[in-house]
């Protein structure tokens, strides 16, 4: 039976804007019920403030809810090699902060989220594949002394869809590596979901839960913008314009997608991540409280 739980990226509005503190926002997500929390480190750079990890420790025990993943974005790809280093050395700086919470998996980018189209081509997939998987493997190296497992996400237009997350899975198969396999990103790339989760799940570690509200091209909605997903229509890779929504009021068919995981056997953390245009908090409880309900009606 998996654990339901929330990414705290799905009230870091609340958190970027100063309203809220990690404890705030963690006392939240326990209060609508979170079984587990995914740490986010929007708006509460724990290597910058390390104050911060002393925080999320004693909330999470306070509210008795463990944490459960680490989301972290970043890029190896079309950096110079002093660039290169820099990250690699900044993505160990949070991993040094997982380990001192005791969080078991680490969500890592590998490919910016901003990365233009124009390099998004299945020609450089190909090219760049050797630095994907020479990065996830450093970072492997690094983790296993602490037991942590990295995941990846199939996140942004580039390492994303079943086929190239399913080739660096494969690579990496005999690694401290997983996946976090995100119900909602495929439609970023054009996919649908259903198919490429039935693809993807084998891999998947953890989940994230979301829903999309999908136009086509043709339906320009006004303020729309290639790559502003946080609060605000976005493009996908094909055009199409899509926009976060509360969880089973968009157009993805989200019962058929947890129909999927359930029969699929899946028993680890899943998280609702929220990114719509309702008040955060609200949007967030509906959610999380639709994932439970349609979770038993499947």
């Amino acid at each position: 039976m998996p654990k339901f739980g929330i990414s705290i990226y799905s009230v870091s509005r609340k958190i970027e804007a100063g309203e809220w503190n990690c404890t705030q926002g963690i006392e939240c997500l326990a209060n609508m019920g979170a079984e587990v929390i995914e740490l986010v480190p929007f708006g509460m750079d724990m290597t910058q403030h390390p104050e911060i990890v002393e925080e999320a420790a004693l909330a999470s025990e306070k509210y008795r809810v463990p944490l459960g993943n680490y989301s972290l974005n970043a890029n190896f790809l079309m950096l110079t090699d002093d660039e290169y280093e820099a990250e690699i050395k900044r993505v160990k700086a949070h991993m040094d902060c997982v380990a001192k919470l005791h969080i078991p998996t680490m969500r890592v980018d590998c490919s910016s989220y901003r990365r233009p189209l124009e390099y998004c081509t299945p020609e450089r997939f190909q090219e760049e594949f050797p630095t994907v998987i020479r990065s996830y493997n450093l970072l492997c190296d690094y983790a296993e002394k602490y037991g942590i497992k990295i995941l990846l996400e199939n996140h942004g237009f580039f390492i994303n869809g079943a086929e190239r997350t399913a080739q660096v899975f494969y690579h990496m198969r005999d690694r401290n590596f997983g996946g976090q396999l995100d119900c909602g990103n495929f439609v970023c790339v054009d996919e649908r979901p259903e198919m490429s989760i039935k693809k993807n799940l084998k891999y998947a570690t953890t989940i994230h839960m979301k829903d999309f509200y999908i136009r086509p091209e043709t339906r320009d909605p006004g303020r729309a913008s290639q790559f502003d997903c946080s609060n605000s229509w976005f493009r996908s890779h094909g055009g199409d314009y899509l926009r976060g929504s509360i969880l089973n009021q968009g157009d993805l068919d989200i019962p058929a997608v947890i129909r999927m995981i359930k029969r699929g056997g899946f028993d680890g953390n899943i998280f609702i991540e929220y990114e719509g245009m309702e008040e955060c908090v609200y949007g967030t409880d509906v959610s999380f409280t639709n994932l439970k309900r349609i979770w038993e009606e499947v």
